[in-house]
C-alpha cells in the first residue's frame, strides 16, 4: 500500500464514489469503442484484408471451441450485432460487413442481414466490400518434408486488382493432421518465396516446395482446423485463434466443396467389417514377411528366436501406423518413432524382457527397411535412427529413476476383489484385462505413464487416451441436455460406462455378453462397440458424470439387460482393429 493510501482520503473521494453508484458500464459498448476507430480508418481502403483480420480477432473473443467443434456464444453475438446496428453509421456497417465474412453460420447471416439493413437506410458500404465480392483464389503451393510430418499450404487470393496470401501449417502426426499456425500477408509472393528459398537453401533434400491443387488445400485445410477445434490444449501459434475464422472463411471459398462422398459417412455392416479385418490381417502378414526376408543373418550365428521377436515388433509397428498414423503403415520419422517407442510400446503394450532386448536392433533394421521403401535420403534415415536411440535412452533413464516402492501395475487387476481360489483370481484378471489392458496413456501433450483403473478419475483418462477421436473431450466433460447422439463427448461417456461396468462386473450380464462375443471370434474393440450400442438406448444422459462402481444409477437396467441378452446369441464375426 502506498503512503498516500494510509492517510486520510482526499475530500473528492466521497464525491467520486457517489458518482459511480449508477448502473455498471456496458461491456459491449466499451469493446466497440476500442475497435471502432480501426474500422473507421479501414472503411476507405479498397483492400479488405486488414478489416477482415480485425473482425476475425474480434470474433475469436466470442468464439468458443468445444469437443463438438466450432461454436459461438449466440446470445453475446446477437447482443453485439444489435448494438452495432443501432449506431447507424459507416464504421458500424463496415464492422458488420467484416463480421459477415468471417463468422460461422448462422452468425455470418445475422451480421450480413444487419449490415444490409444499414445499407437500405442509406449508410454507405465500406470501399473494400465491392472488390471483396470478386474474391478468387489464384494459385496454391505446398511445403512438405520427406518424412510426411507436416504440410504448409500457401494460397494466393485476388480481390479486384489486389492480391494477398494465406499460409496454414498442418502437423500430420495428430488426428490425420491438425492446424498449428495461420499467417496472412498483403504480399502473397513474399509468403511463397520465403518458403521456397528456405526449402532450397536450408533443408534440401529434406523439404520440397511445389504447386498444390486448390481442392486439396480446401479439403485438408478445413479438416485440419476441425481437428484443432476438437483437440484439448493444441500446440498452436500465437496468432492462430485470431486468424482461425478468416482462414476458415477463405478455405470455404476454394473449389471442391460441392461433392460429398457418402461412402465416408456410411457405417459398414458386419460383413464389411470382417472383410476389412481379414484384408488388414493379410496386409500385415505380407509386410512382416517382406521385412523378415530383408534381414541378413550371420551364418556363424544360429537364429535364437530373434525373427519371432522382430515379427511381433513389426506387427505392433504396423498396427500403430494403421490406428495412430492415419493408415500410413510403413512411414518412419523422428516424431513417429519417438512416440511409438517412447509412448505406445511402454504405455499401450508392455513388452516382455525378450522383446525389450530385441527392440533396439529391431528399430535399427525397421527404420532402414522402411526408409528404403519410403525413398528417404540417407540423411533423413540417420535422423530417424538418432531419434530412436535418444528415445530408448530416455525410456531407460525414466525406468531407472522410478521409485522402487511404486506398486506393480498388474496388482490393479486384483485390487478390491475378494477371492477364494486361484481360479477366482484368474477369472478376475481375465475380465479386467479385457476391460482396460493399459496402465498409462497420452492425451494431447499430456503424458500419464501410471494410472490405476480402480480410480474413477484415472479410468476416465485411460478411456479418453485409448481412442484418438476422444482426445479432444474434456477430462470432466459429460453430455448435457440435448447433446446429439454420436458426438465425441457422448461416445466417451458411453465407453467409460461400459468399461467401468466390465471392471466392476456390475451388472454381470455385460461380461457374459462380452464372453459370448469373444467365443465368436470378435476383437475387443468391436465387442466394446457392440456393448456400447446396446447401452446407448437405455441410459439417461442427464445423470452421466464421474462413475463410481459402474454408474448403474444412470442406466435403465431391465431394458439394458434385455439388449445384452441378444449379443452373441447368433453366429457371425466382425471388427477390424487388432488388440495389442
Amino acid at each position: 500500500m502506498s503512503p498516500k493510501s494510509r492517510t486520510r482520503k482526499p475530500k473528492s473521494a466521497g464525491r467520486n464514489k457517489a458518482r459511480r453508484t449508477g448502473p455498471p458500464g456496458n461491456p459491449i459498448a466499451e469493446v466497440y469503442r476500442s475497435v471502432v476507430q480501426s474500422f473507421t480508418v479501414e472503411a476507405d481502403h479498397t483492400s479488405s484484408l486488414h478489416s477482415e483480420l480485425l473482425a476475425s480477432n474480434l470474433y475469436s473473443v466470442m468464439h468458443e471451441t468445444t469437443n463438438l467443434g466450432p461454436g459461438i456464444d449466440e446470445q453475446l453475438f446477437g447482443e453485439w450485432a444489435r448494438f452495432v446496428e443501432r449506431q447507424r453509421d459507416r464504421p458500424a456497417a463496415a464492422m458488420l460487413w467484416a463480421l459477415a465474412q468471417v463468422a460461422d453460420p448462422p452468425a455470418n447471416s445475422q451480421a450480413a442481414a444487419a449490415a444490409q439493413r444499414l445499407t437500405d437506410l442509406g449508410v454507405p458500404e465500406p470501399a473494400w466490400l465491392a472488390p471483396l465480392r470478386k474474391l478468387e483464389a489464384a494459385e496454391a503451393w505446398m511445403l512438405t518434408d520427406v518424412f510426411g510430418d507436416s504440410i504448409e499450404f500457401v494460397v494466393e487470393f485476388r480481390t479486384g486488382r489486389r492480391k494477398h496470401g494465406m499460409a496454414i501449417t498442418i502437423d500430420t502426426n495428430h488426428l490425420g493432421g491438425y492446424a498449428t499456425n495461420i499467417v496472412f500477408d498483403h504480399n502473397a509472393r513474399k509468403l511463397r518465396q520465403d518458403r521456397e528459398r528456405f526449402a532450397a537453401k536450408h533443408m534440401d533434400p529434406l523439404m520440397r516446395f511445389e504447386p498444390a491443387s486448390l481442392a486439396e488445400v480446401r479439403a485438408r485445410g478445413i479438416a485440419a482446423i476441425e481437428a484443432t477445434d476438437v483437440t484439448e490444449d493444441p500446440d498452436v501459434g500465437p496468432e492462430y485463434e485470431e486468424h482461425r475464422a478468416l482462414a476458415l472463411s477463405r478455405l470455404l471459398t476454394l473449389p471442391g466443396g460441392d461433392v460429398v462422398d457418402l461412402a465416408e459417412h456410411r457405417i459398414p455392416g458386419p460383413a464389411e467389417e470382417l472383410a476389412r479385418f481379414e484384408e488388414d490381417q493379410g496386409e500385415t502378414e505380407k509386410l512382416v514377411g517382406d521385412f523378415l526376408a530383408s534381414l541378413e543373418h550371420d551364418p556363424a550365428e544360429p537364429d535364437s528366436g530373434l525373427d519371432a521377436k522382430f515379427a511381433r515388433l513389426a506387427e505392433l509397428a504396423i498396427d500403430y501406423g494403421r490406428n495412430y498414423d492415419d493408415g500410413r503403415l510403413l512411414r518412419v520419422s523422428p516424431p513417429k518413432i519417438s512416440t511409438f517407442a517412447g509412448w505406445f510400446l511402454p504405455h499401450k503394450v508392455g513388452l516382455d524382457d525378450a522383446e525389450q532386448a530385441a527392440l533396439a536392433p529391431f528399430l535399427s533394421a525397421w527404420i532402414s527397411w522402411c526408409g528404403r521403401r519410403q525413398g528417404l535420403p540417407w540423411m533423413a534415415v540417420e535422423m530417424v535412427q538418432e531419434s530412436a536411440a535418444a528415445t530408448l535412452d530416455a525410456v531407460s533413464l525414466l525406468e531407472d529413476d522410478e521409485e522402487d516402492d511404486l506398486p506393480s501395475p498388474g496388482m490393479a487387476f486384483l485390487e478390491g476383489v475378494d477371492m477364494d481360489s486361484i481360479e477366482d483370481a484368474q477369472a478376475v484378471m481375465e475380465r479386467r484385462q479385457f476391460a482396460m489392458p493399459y496402465f498409462g496413456t497420452w492425451i494431447g501433450q499430456e503424458d500419464y505413464p501410471r494410472l490405476n483403473p480402480n480410480s474413477a478419475a484415472e479410468l476416465r483418462l485411460l478411456v479418453l487416451g485409448e481412442l484418438k477421436e476422444l482426445h479432444g473431450v474434456g477430462k470432466q466433460e459429460y453430455p448435457r441436455s440435448g447433446e446429439p447422439d454420436g458426438s465425441p463427448v457422448w461416445n466417451a461417456a458411453l465407453r467409460e460406462l461400459v468399461i467401468s461396468q466390465l471392471w466392476h462386473d456390475e451388472p454381470p450380464q455385460v461380461w457374459e455378453a462380452a464372453q459370448r462375443l469373444l467365443a465368436l471370434g470378435l476383437e475387443r474393440e468391436d465387442i466394446l462397440d457392440r456393448l456400447q450400442e446396446a447401452l446407448s438406448g437405455h441410459v439417461d444422459a442427464r445423470e452421466l458424470g464421474p462413475l463410481p462402481d459402474g454408474g448403474i444409477s444412470a442406466v435403465h437396467l431391465p431394458g439394458y439387460v434385455a439388449s445384452l441378452a441378444t449379443l452373441g446369441a447368433s453366429g457371425g464375426k466382425g471388427g477390424h482393429l487388432r488388440p495389442v
